[in-house]
């Protein structure tokens, strides 16, 4: 082919992928809210796993998260990837908080957290100096991801204390997954390459807009509904595994993670968050009884706040992002902790921790 011609078919070829491009922006496009973009600039990269660092998150980020528009949230990291403002200090006792999103907090600011409310209420009582809690809460994390960043990263940390928050999801949500893979990442880094090509795939409207078409196939062969106001057509659940086994996988990594600290001679706690539903008298949580047997096992110290939650008037609506629907009497929302619920089990795990002089007090 004379190389004008195939200049020709090369520039007709360029043309077509521009004006695609442009018909499936104008396709797609919305108008861009300057607050809900400020921030970081880092796009999707902030929900990735960081290979570096004391933590799992990106470092240095400053920016607002936004899952929900209406819910848009401030979140900090350090430059070892904490969600903490304060870098660490080798003069104060550290104390490690892992967990799910529960700890770390989502449509919260860094210090509406538990972990932060815990250190504020500690260094009331100790010193401003004298401690420190870092968030290393993870959103969908399982007992078996903490164990792993454990392993890679906590320990190395060289904590005083790590603190372990326990919700009803270890057990039960995601459940297949909890025997099969880890949520945590560990792939390497991208290379300059790569993140190149992810950017221009992040911001180019024709393969977005082919992701989309994609994706309504998919939910159509998954007998999913996505009409608003229509009837949602049924798909066949996959089975549940074996509730034993499930049990038996979240004891062997709870037994893991006790011996891994103890091995690093790293004292260990452990928080029972409560699910909604277990707030009322009559409701019970499966994972309480199981993690109470675990403690006993190993010696291991914890706290439940079932009780501390269900002490106070109107203490769904208070402490989780729900409210109690009128017409059924169900909590409806979002189910993570309230500003007020984290402040409340930050308060309670503060003084749990020094009555059981798990931080040094001023006498140590």
């Amino acid at each position: 082919m004379p190389l004008k011609k195939l200049g020709v078919h090369v520039v007709i070829v360029a043309a077509s992928i521009v004006a695609a491009e442009a018909a499936a922006r104008i396709y797609g496009w919305t108008p861009r809210s300057d607050f809900v973009s400020a921030g970081d600039a880092l796009g999707d990269a902030r929900y990735e796993y960081s290979p570096t660092g004391y933590g799992d998150l990106v470092p240095r980020q400053d920016g607002q998260w936004t899952i929900w528009f209406h819910r848009v949230y401030h979140v900090q990291t350090n430059s070892v990837g904490l969600r903490n403002t304060e870098e660490p200090s080798d003069q104060a006792f550290r104390i490690l908080a892992i967990g799910d999103s529960q700890t770390f907090g989502p449509y919260l600011a860094n210090d509406d957290t538990w972990p932060a409310w815990a250190e504020n209420y500690l260094r009331q009582r100790l010193g401003v100096d004298r401690v420190q809690v870092f968030n290393a809460g993870i959103a969908g994390y399982k007992t078996v991801d903490e164990l792993a960043y454990l392993r890679d990263k906590g320990v190395g940390f060289k904590p005083g204390l790590v603190v372990l928050a326990v919700t009803e999801r270890n057990l039960f949500v995601a459940r297949s997954e909890l025997a099969q893979r880890l949520r945590r990442s560990n792939r390497p880094p991208p290379s300059w390459i790569q993140a190149k090509l992810k950017g221009f795939a992040q911001e180019s409207a024709l393969i977005g807009l082919a992701n989309e078409v994609r994706a309504r196939i998919k939910m159509a062969a998954a007998g999913i509904n996505i009409r608003r106001g229509a009837e949602p057509a049924t798909a066949a659940k996959p089975p549940e595994p074996d509730h034993a086994a499930v049990v038996v996988r979240f004891g062997d990594a709870f037994r893991d993670i006790v011996a891994l600290l103890r091995s690093h001679s790293i004292p260990f706690a452990v928080v029972f968050i409560p699910e909604v539903a277990a707030l009322e008298a009559e409701q019970t949580s499966q994972t309480a009884p199981i993690l109470r047997a675990l403690c006993l096992e190993t010696g291991t110290a914890c706290l439940d706040l079932t009780p501390v939650y269900r002490a106070q008037a109107d203490a769904p609506a208070r402490f989780y992002l729900v409210q109690r629907d009128a017409k059924t009497g169900a909590y409806v929302g979002n189910h993570h902790l309230s500003r007020e619920g984290n402040a409340v089990a930050g308060r309670a795990i503060a003084d749990w921790l020094v009555g059981a002089r798990l931080v040094p007090l001023a006498a140590d």
